[in-house]
């Protein structure tokens, strides 16, 4: 991987602007830090300032295993286009799909209720966000036991899930939902754009980033040994500064934010 903000990653980041891609960003961990608080969360005053104005240059999205709602409140307007609950939730999904996985994860919470009390003593918290469902383990006594004792568990649901593990928490997908990925890829096509300029910070990400076709340029917030990132940042502090060059390559001699 590459560092970002290196002298081999400006180039690339010059070059990634010079064409008409679409920038994608993940929510928690990229744009906002994470917090023990997800309720919380909040993109710090700055990076939402450049954000806005990378949106004024060219198509941004944001793509968050958060329900769209919840996303949405967040980012007050900056940014046109958003990507909730892991993809399920974009411009491009039909009602049919909507209400297909909104009876599967009813379905499951039935399937669940034997489980549940003794997954919520042990400190997990469950998170029914309609269309998907999240296991956080954060607040767990032990998270990486109580995270394998939820794999058991959800392992067993009919229909079969689509899990994703993320960082201290398993998201629990309707079958044939792929992730980030095959959505983001969509709104690319969808919006006429040739590739993707993409960041994120963990696994769920990786969906994006392993498209086969489409990522112009990966940016992982976190240098990981075996990402399909071809670029790092090392934390969440610095994609403020990433954004601004990103606004100074598209657009020099713009009035940009303080």
């Amino acid at each position: 991987m590459i560092y970002a903000l290196s002298d081999a990653g400006l180039r690339a980041l010059r070059h990634a602007a010079s064409k008409p891609l679409l920038y994608a960003f993940d929510f928690d961990g990229t744009l906002a830090p994470i917090s023990s608080d997800r309720h919380g969360v909040k993109v710090p005053a700055g990076t939402l300032q450049w954000l806005g104005e990378l949106a004024k240059q060219a198509p941004c999205a944001i793509v968050s295993g958060r329900a769209l709602a919840d996303v949405a409140g967040r980012i007050n307007g900056y940014v046109s286009y958003l990507i909730g609950n892991h993809g399920i939730e974009s411009p491009l999904t039909t009602r049919n799909v909507l209400l297909d996985a909104e009876r599967t994860c009813a379905d499951w919470t039935h399937q669940l209720q034997s489980s549940l009390d003794s997954m919520i003593l042990s400190g997990v918290e469950i998170e029914d966000k309609r269309y998907s469902l999240t296991f956080h383990f954060r607040g767990a006594q032990n998270p990486a036991d109580a995270s394998v004792n939820a794999l058991t568990v959800l392992r067993r649901l009919m229909p079969k899930p689509e899990l994703i593990e993320g960082k201290y928490s398993i998201n629990v997908l309707p079958p044939g939902q792929g992730g980030k990925g095959p959505a983001t890829f969509a709104l690319m096509n969808h919006l006429g754009r040739t590739g993707l300029f993409y960041m994120g910070d963990e696994e769920t990400d990786e969906t994006v980033f392993s498209l086969s076709n489409g990522v112009a340029m990966g940016v992982r917030v976190g240098r990981q040994d075996g990402s399909r990132a071809g670029f790092y940042l090392h934390d969440q502090a610095e994609v403020e500064a990433l954004l601004r060059l990103l606004v100074e390559y598209l657009g020099p001699g713009l009035s940009h934010p303080k």
